[in-house]
């Protein structure tokens, strides 16, 4: 990591500044009002300003160089903006490559808004289900993109934002991530081994997901009730694959948070699993 004092370099506007190092070392530095003022030699101390940014990567340097030619300051601005709210909601800071690759992509999809290109996102339904809760995220910053420029960004798009965020999670090892990759192996499991490709966008399949999300939250640890354990048999003997397909997603949820189940889950889970199968029929 770079470390100051930090010098101006250049100010490319209000928002960006160009600075150095001690050892002339380049650093991007970008943030509301950060360069108002501001002339070459000038001292720059980061820790002054609220919410700013800083890429010291060259190629991404480069990246955002290129890309702040094109686009206008207002729309840096909003960008920036809205990517203070991501950090804001997943609780850390986006590293360089996934921060310049979100910044692109919101230029690009306000200027696809802009030309009203349809845009087609193959992905948007297992996206929104499967990593519901970056989802949400994503939709809060269109909308925060739609009231800062008048331009309400297409579903799709909120999809591309979502992956985009879900890829910062998933390299940052964080609690979501954890929680939305054990849904995924559930979810491909119970494809596998039942042999069908279901519908994520249907009643059954979101509640499957929302009962697994809370199996993982709030589990199930009591005993099991005599009268759950006979239905439990009977479910067996009637439907001997989707029982062995929910018991072994309660083991495999068991090893990821190390919390043993009671035999209810496996009941509560079959459920939602034939339940899941007989829509998809």
């Amino acid at each position: 990591m770079v470390k100051g004092p930090f010098y101006v370099h250049k100010t490319l506007n209000n928002n960006v500044v160009v600075a150095e190092s001690g050892d002339n070392k380049e650093v991007i530095f970008i943030g509301k009002g950060i360069g108002f003022g501001k002339k070459r030699g000038d001292i720059f101390e980061e820790k002054t300003y609220d919410k700013v940014y800083s890429l010291v990567d060259e190629v991404e340097q480069e990246k955002y160089l290129r890309l702040a030619t094109k686009e206008s300051e207002e729309t840096l601005l909003i960008i920036h903006e809205a990517i203070e709210k991501i950090h804001e909601a997943i609780g850390f800071r986006l590293g360089e490559q996934i921060h310049s690759a979100l910044t692109q992509h919101l230029a690009l999809a306000l200027q696809r808004t802009r030309d009203q290109t349809d845009i087609k996102n193959p992905f948007l339904t297992e996206t929104k289900w499967l990593y519901h809760d970056t989802y949400l995220i994503a939709q809060k910053i269109v909308d925060f993109i739609d009231k800062k420029t008048s331009y309400k960004l297409p579903e799709a798009e909120i999809g591309f934002i979502t992956l985009h965020i879900q890829s910062a999670i998933r390299d940052s090892g964080s609690v979501i991530n954890k929680e939305s990759d054990l849904i995924t192996r559930c979810i491909k499991y119970i494809e596998e081994k039942t042999d069908i490709i279901y519908n994520k966008d249907t009643v059954s399949f979101r509640k499957l997901v929302h009962h697994l999300k809370n199996m993982i939250r709030d589990p199930m640890t009591v005993d099991t009730q005599a009268l759950e354990q006979n239905f439990i048999l009977k479910l067996k003997e009637n439907d001997p694959v989707c029982y062995n397909v929910s018991r072994n997603l309660v083991r495999m949820i068991e090893k990821s948070t190390t919390v043993s189940f009671s035999d209810s889950e496996v009941l509560h889970l079959m459920l939602y699993i034939r339940t899941l199968i007989e829509h998809n029929k």
